[in-house]
């Protein structure tokens, strides 16, 4: 929201199933990547923590799309997707300088009782506590843009009671947060963004009188190739590898062997955030324009007073021409006399003119943009490529030490242990114009345990219901009510929202 606050308050949380590119698993495994069964039980910290998400957690536009957001990367919400987003300009944006902040929170709605967050093939963890939420802000000044964006994700798992036990054991709390801090800028007009900044994660672990956190950050650049009045846009953006090792808190142990520990579980060594590269174009078929070149105010106003500067001297050229002419010095002193009273009408008029500029020429823009056609269709694809971890374990397997026979599953080695690919397919459009947004998408969520992952197909909605000044205490906005849906084997997401209608 553009100039003010979004707010989402969006039910749902996790996603990703599928058996589709089974084959591109499979050639894997061939090439002799190894399985997870072959990796060994924890038993010292020389291990990290594998910080690969394979469900989409972003906001509901990107998720309805499947996350196929890095040539598009429009708002905050491009920051997840692209490093070069703050330098992108929206269709709608009409000042030089401009602010946007927006918030979302998803809390889980469980349809089918499917809690295999991680893939891991195994609905065995209770991840009912799962909240998801994301701040971020944005600030544009003519070619220039800074953004910060961050996301929360945090959980409690409740490990299941034996039999016959009196009480369940106690949880154990984790928050996981994503950072982005980035700046970029528009080249060539607004054919070319670039973007670059730093992503940073921290790892906190809440469980049986310990509060432990690991935190780490590293560079990611972005671009975004878009043409003015083109009908494409290519994107990519790379992060590099985040590793977390420094330990901050309380409640850490070590036993006799030298094994730290942490509310009776073997710490890593370091969490990983893997690097990540990722790819995208960006289609749009119909009358409405997908990159219109935006029109600078500045630009716009320095034009409207050279106009009116030539203008006004033409208007002297014409009467010093005059005057050359009159040979008569009564004849011309009462000439200048009647210019001079003439230049004095010009000049306030002029003076108006510049004064009322401003405001003209942004409605102007305004009006520009809303009388586009709203008919299109955005077809986005994209290819997320996620790096190896070394002596990786999946969070959940992790937090699953304290059950009984997980030691298998928690074995170092068993996530991460190749590079990752996650294709993935969106469609936007309005079938009702100026009422109905719709968007469907799928992609394929890798397996980071060394089988074959599943496919996920996603649906969104906006549907316009008012619009208003709130009092007059922001500009008349429109406001929609909006929603998303991820459905995999073992996984669904539903959530819901308000935002601004664009």
């Amino acid at each position: 929201m553009t100039g003010g606050a979004a707010a989402r308050c969006a039910p749902g949380a996790a996603r990703r199933p599928g058996a589709a590119l089974a084959a591109l698993s499979l050639s894997a495994l061939a090439l002799g990547l190894s399985p997870a069964a072959s990796a060994q039980p924890l038993r010292d910290n020389q291990y990290a923590i594998d910080l690969f998400q394979g469900p989409i957690l972003a906001p509901l536009r990107v998720t309805g799309i499947a996350g196929a957001y890095a040539a598009y990367a429009e708002g905050i919400a491009g920051m997840v997707a692209n490093a070069a987003a703050p330098a992108l300009r929206e269709p709608f944006s009409t000042n030089w300088l401009e602010g946007d902040i927006a918030a979302s929170i998803s809390i889980p709605i469980e349809l089918f009782e499917n809690n295999d967050f991680d893939n891991s093939g195994d609905v065995d963890l209770d991840y009912s506590n799962f909240v998801y939420v994301t701040l971020g802000g944005q600030l544009q000044a003519g070619d220039f843009g800074l953004g910060v964006n961050a996301e929360l994700q945090r959980y409690s798992v409740t490990p299941a009671a034996d039999a016959g036990a009196p009480a369940p054991r106690a949880k154990t709390s984790v928050v996981i947060g994503k950072y982005h801090f980035l700046g970029g800028v528009r080249l060539l007009g607004d054919a070319l963004a670039l973007g670059a900044g730093a992503r940073a994660v921290t790892l906190s672990v809440d469980a049986d009188q310990t509060n432990l956190t690991k935190s780490g950050i590293a560079p990611e650049i972005g671009l975004i190739v878009r043409p003015d009045w083109a009908s494409y846009r290519l994107g990519a953006t790379l992060r590099l590898p985040v590793n977390g090792g420094r330990l901050l808190g309380e409640g850490m142990t070590v036993d006799e062997a030298g094994v730290k520990r942490g509310g009776g579980l073997i710490l890593p060594n370091e969490v990983v955030l893997p690097w990540e590269l990722e790819v995208g174009l960006a289609v749009q078929v119909g009358p409405r324009p997908l990159n219109p070149a935006w029109l600078d105010p500045r630009e716009q106003e320095r034009e409207l007073r050279a106009r009116i500067a030539r203008r006004q001297a033409a208007r002297e050229e014409r009467r010093r021409r005059e005057l050359g002419g009159i040979d008569d010095p009564d004849e011309r002193a009462a000439r200048e006399r009647a210019f001079a009273a003439e230049r004095t009408r010009e000049r306030a008029a002029d003076a108006r003119e510049l004064a009322a500029g401003p405001a003209v020429l942004k409605r102007e823009r305004r009006a520009r943009y809303w009388n586009w056609p709203r008919e299109h269709l955005l077809i986005t694809a994209e290819l997320l490529v996620t790096g190896a971890v070394a002596n990786g374990v999946s969070l959940a397997r992790f937090l699953a030490q304290n059950e009984r026979e997980s030691d298998a599953g928690s074995a170092v080695g068993s996530s991460g242990a190749h590079v990752s690919f996650s294709p993935r397919f969106g469609i936007e459009t309005e079938p009702l114009p100026g009422l109905v947004h719709t968007r469907f998408g799928s992609y394929y969520e890798p397996n980071r345990f060394g089988r074959v992952g599943r496919q996920h197909f996603t649906f969104g909605a906006d549907l316009r219901v008012l619009s208003t000044t709130l009092w007059g205490v922001i500009p008349e906005t429109a406001f929609t009510l909006q929603a998303s849906m991820d459905f995999a084997p073992r996984y669904d997401s539903v959530s819901a929202g308000i935002g601004v209608w664009h």
